[in-house]
C-alpha cells in the first residue's frame, strides 16, 4: 500500500533548504538524486544588476 505523506510547500522547501546544510544521516527529508544534480555551484557576485542581465538575456533572445 502506498502511504502518502500530505506536507506543505513551504515546508517541503524548508526541509530541502535545511537537509543542503544537514549530514544526510540527519535530516529527516531525503532528496532525490535528480533534484540534487541541479545545484551547480556557481557563485552569484553580490553586486550583480539581475535586471540588467535579466534585460539583457530578452534582447538577445528577442533579436
Amino acid at each position: 500500500m502506498h502511504q502518502t505523506k500530505k506536507m506543505s510547500l513551504s515546508r517541503i522547501v524548508e526541509s530541502y533548504l535545511q537537509s543542503l546544510t544537514m549530514d544526510k544521516k540527519d535530516s529527516d527529508f531525503s532528496i532525490s538524486p535528480f533534484v540534487r544534480s541541479l545545484a551547480t555551484g556557481i557563485k552569484i557576485p553580490t553586486d550583480l544588476d539581475y535586471k540588467k542581465e535579466y534585460s539583457d538575456q530578452l534582447l538577445e533572445k528577442y533579436k
